[in-house]
Formats: structure tokens, sequence, C-alpha cells
């Protein structure tokens, strides 16, 4: 999964991650290739030492986990992180990384499949 962060600030930037990172949580079933992908992004983000990308990893799990409680949560929160994106070719690259990391187990349930359908909703897609 190669995102294209050029134009992201790094708000978007933390948003997109903690979007991913819901996305690879919510279905309760994290696979070693979807954390190899996170730890990539957090490597284009700047984080290039193994200590820095671990510190803002454990942070944004912290913030993500709360929203893990239910399907309901991890939705609404999605869409929140997903207002940080209010261009057209941003959308579409965050859409496509979401669906990437969703598909990297070649099995996507049916909570990835409808956080989805929420996306492409949102962002038109």
């Amino acid at each position: 999964m190669d995102v294209d962060l050029k134009g992201f600030t790094p708000a978007q930037q933390q948003a997109l991650f903690e979007l991913l990172l819901l996305a690879v949580y919510a279905d309760g079933h994290p696979a070693t290739l979807e954390d190899e992908q996170l730890q990539k992004l957090l490597t284009a983000m700047g984080h290039a030492e193994e200590s820095d990308r671990q510190r803002e990893f454990d942070a944004a799990v912290t913030r993500v986990r709360p929203h893990l409680q239910s399907h309901a949560k991890a939705k609404t929160h999605a869409l929140r992180l997903a207002d940080a994106f209010t261009v057209r070719r941003q959308q579409q690259r965050v859409y496509a990384a979401v669906q990437q990391i969703m598909s990297i187990d070649r099995h996507v349930s049916t909570w990835e499949t409808l956080l989805l359908s929420e996306l492409r909703l949102k962002f038109r897609v």
C-alpha cells in the first residue's frame, strides 16, 4: 500500500493513519501484513526511527481504542476522521488506502464492507 501523502497536512496524515488503524482493528482480526503497512505509512509520514513509529502507533491506538467498543461507534468515528479530507483527490486516495488495507488479508468482513460503503457515500467515490 503506497499512499501519496503529498498535499496532506500533518493533521490529515494523522486522520488517515487513525482511519486505517480503525479499519484494521475494528473487525477484531488484525493481520501481520496490515500492521506492516501501517508501519510503512508511519515511515512515509516522517517517523523513520522504530521508537518514533512505535510511540506514534501507541498514541494512535490510545485515541482509537474507545471507538472500537462497537461498530456504531467505530463508524461514527471513521466518518468524523473522514471529515478532514475535503479535496476530491485526497478523498480518492484515502478511500483507496482504506480499501487496500482491508483487502490485504484477502478477507473483507461484513463490518469492513459496511465501512467502505459509508466512506464511498461520504466521499462520493
